[in-house]
C-alpha cells in the first residue's frame, strides 16, 4: 500500500471515528433529555400526593432516590401545621418504610439522602434503622446517621459515637461539629467529657471544643488552654483549639494564645492573632505589631485585624507601621485602616 493510500485510509477512520463519537454525544443527550423530562413530570405527581393535596398511593417503581430528595426537599420548605400535614401524609403512604428500605439497600448516594430523610421521621422503627446504619460502610451515611439521630434527640452517647464513627482518626469533617453541638443541647456533659478524656483523638476533641465555644461556660478555658499550650506546633488541632479561645473571650487564655505568636507554624500564628483580638488581649499589641511583617499574607492580615481591634492606642501602632514601617509591614497597615475606615 502506497504511502497516499495509507494517509487516506488513515483519514477516512479519523473521520468515521469523529461520526461515531458524535452520534453517540447526540442519543446521549437525548436519553438525558427524556429522562430529565420524565424525573420533572414524576416530581410534578408525586408533590401532591405527598402534600395531601389529593388521595393516592405511591406507585412502587418510583425511585427511592427521587422519593428521599423530593421527602427532604418539601420537609425543608413548609413550616407548621402544613409541614405537620406533610410528615402525616408521608407516615401514611409509606414514605418512612421506602426510604429505610433504601437506607439499608440502596447506592451511597441514596442511603446518604434516606438518612436525612429519616431524621424528619420520630417512628421507632426509623430510629432503629439510623443506629444501625451508624455501622454502615460508607462514613458520609454514618455521619449522616448519626446528625439526623442527633436532630430528633435520639443520638448514641458521644463517647460512642467518637468511636463508631471514628472521629478524629478517619472523620474529620467539620459537620462533627455540628454533630456535637446537637447532643450538646440536652447533654452537654457528654461533649465535655469527651475535652477531658485522654483517650480521645485530638480532632475529636477539637471538634467538641467547637461545638461549646459559644457556651459561655468559662470552666472549660483553663482546659482547652492546657491542651493548647501542651499541643505540638504541627498538630492540626492546635489552630482549633485557640479559634475556641478567642469565641470563649477568657483573658486567661493570654499564656497559650501568646505561645501561638511565636509557632514556626503559620496557621497556628494567624489563629493566635484572631484569638488575641477577640479576647482582647492588649498586652500581646507588641508581638502582634512584629507579626505585620511575617512572611505569610493571612498572618499579616490576622495581626493588622487584631491590633485594630484592640481599641485606639492599639490602632496607633497600626498606624505607624502604614506610615513608617517597611514592606510588607507598610502595606499590611494602610490596607486594614482604609478597610476598617480609620485612615
Amino acid at each position: 500500500m502506497s504511502a497516499l493510500a495509507t494517509l487516506w485510509f488513515v483519514s477516512l477512520s479519523i473521520a468515521g471515528a469523529a461520526l461515531l463519537i458524535m452520534f453517540g454525544l447526540l442519543i446521549g443527550r437525548l436519553v438525558l433529555g427524556i429522562t430529565g423530562r420524565a424525573r420533572e413530570a414524576e416530581r410534578r405527581r408525586l408533590v401532591p400526593l405527598l402534600l395531601g393535596a389529593r388521595q393516592g398511593e405511591l406507585d412502587r417503581r418510583v425511585p427511592g432516590e427521587l422519593l428521599a430528595q423530593l421527602s427532604l426537599e418539601l420537609i425543608h420548605l413548609v413550616r407548621g401545621s402544613d409541614r405537620e400535614r406533610f410528615v402525616s401524609t408521608a407516615t401514611r403512604m409509606g414514605v418512612p418504610a421506602r426510604l429505610r428500605h433504601h437506607l439499608g439497600s440502596g447506592s451511597p448516594r441514596v442511603r446518604l439522602a434516606a438518612a436525612e430523610a429519616l431524621s424528619e421521621f420520630a417512628d421507632e422503627r426509623s430510629t432503629e434503622r439510623l443506629r444501625a446504619a451508624l455501622d454502615d460502610r460508607s462514613p458520609d451515611v454514618r455521619l449522616s446517621a448519626a446528625l439526623a439521630l442527633a436532630s430528633a434527640g435520639k443520638a448514641p452517647p458521644a463517647r460512642e459515637l467518637v468511636d463508631r464513627l471514628r472521629i478524629g482518626t478517619e472523620e474529620n469533617s467539620l459537620l462533627t461539629v455540628s454533630l456535637f453541638r446537637e447532643i450538646a443541647k440536652a447533654r452537654p456533659e457528654e461533649v465535655k467529657a469527651l475535652i477531658l478524656d485522654e483517650t480521645v483523638p485530638a480532632g475529636a476533641k477539637a471538634a467538641a471544643i467547637e461545638s461549646l465555644s459559644a457556651s459561655g461556660d468559662y470552666a472549660l478555658v483553663p482546659v482547652i488552654a492546657t491542651l493548647a499550650a501542651t499541643a505540638e506546633a504541627a498538630d492540626p488541632a492546635l489552630p482549633r483549639y485557640l479559634a475556641a479561645l478567642g469565641a470563649f473571650g477568657h483573658p486567661a487564655a493570654q499564656p497559650a494564645v501568646k505561645r501561638g505568636l511565636a509557632s514556626p507554624e503559620w496557621e497556628v500564628r494567624a489563629a493566635a492573632a484572631e484569638a488575641a483580638g477577640r479576647i482582647g488581649l492588649q498586652d500581646l499589641a507588641p508581638w502582634l505589631k512584629e507579626m505585620l511583617g511575617d512572611d505569610q499574607w493571612w498572618v499579616r492580615f490576622r495581626a493588622a485585624e487584631a491590633l485594630a481591634r484592640l481599641g485606639p492606642d492599639c490602632a496607633r501602632l497600626l498606624r505607624e507601621a502604614a506610615e513608617q514601617g517597611a514592606e510588607p509591614a507598610r502595606s499590611a497597615g494602610i490596607l486594614t485602616l482604609l478597610e476598617r475606615g480609620l485612615a
